[in-house]
């Protein structure tokens, strides 16, 4: 039979997300906030299970390769889905090497989403919630600082193993949003692509009456910020736009 091509506006947007290999949740989450007319393409980095600033850095040798298994189309957006690898990478190295390979409008990651997220809520004093154990949440913390903004508290869980990082109940990353969110910040952090947050962020800021920011949230919303598209997603970020 013969055929013809569709043209090239067929969908209005092309999105890239490049996940960790141990990661089960970031593809569940950003799902629900797509229309059905913005199409993501999915490609896997090698990583390992254990969450380590040393094993978080060897990353960006995989990263260029991760890029290149994604389909050669041009792209609006390309997210690097790892906040504490970005961290540790850095975000422009992580741009410099997703373009070696893709041609794409903007290329972002969550550490990089979640900053842009804060400045464009207006807020600088920060609680931070995290899985990582120790070294991996002070660079993170260090991070935020160097770039403006205030850590005036942090929490925990002290988890190195990502495979357990998925399976952490929502509970109780509502439980330590709350707890360190009732003190004097504009905005909690809750970081992780790994951690399941969809679900709790509308309840935490109905409690605390200020906005939290997720990773996976603040990712697809600095992915779908260049597009002229009414964003669906949890949280005052979404509704900010």
């Amino acid at each position: 039979m013969k055929f013809v091509l569709d043209n090239e506006n067929y969908y209005y947007a092309r999105l890239g997300l490049i996940i960790l290999q141990s990661d089960e949740t970031i593809e569940q989450e950003i799902r629900a906030t797509l229309p059905s007319n913005i199409s993501i393409n999915h490609s896997r980095i090698p990583c390992d299970k254990i969450v380590s600033s040393e094993n978080l850095s060897q990353m960006q040798i995989d990263l260029p390769t991760a890029s290149e298994l994604l389909p050669k189309i041009k792209y609006d957006s390309i997210g690097y889905a790892c906040t504490s690898g970005a961290t540790i990478i850095g975000s422009s190295q992580v741009e410099t090497l997703i373009k070696s390979k893709q041609e794409s409008r903007l290329v972002t990651d969550p550490i990089k989403a979640t900053k842009e997220a804060l400045i464009n809520l207006n807020c600088h004093n920060v609680a931070f919630v995290s899985p990582y154990e120790k070294s991996v949440t002070e660079a993170m913390r260090l991070n935020l600082h160097q770039d403006g903004f205030k850590i005036k508290d942090q929490v925990s869980f002290n988890e190195t193993d990502d495979t357990v990082v998925a399976r952490i109940a929502e509970e109780d990353s509502l439980r330590a949003i709350i707890d360190i969110g009732r003190n004097d910040v504009d905005a909690i952090f809750i970081s992780c692509t790994n951690l399941k947050t969809f679900n709790i962020i509308d309840k935490a800021e109905k409690i605390l009456q200020k906005p939290v920011i997720s990773s996976n949230q603040a990712l697809i919303w600095h992915m779908l910020k260049p597009l002229n598209i009414t964003k669906q997603g949890p949280g005052l970020l979404f509704q900010n736009n």
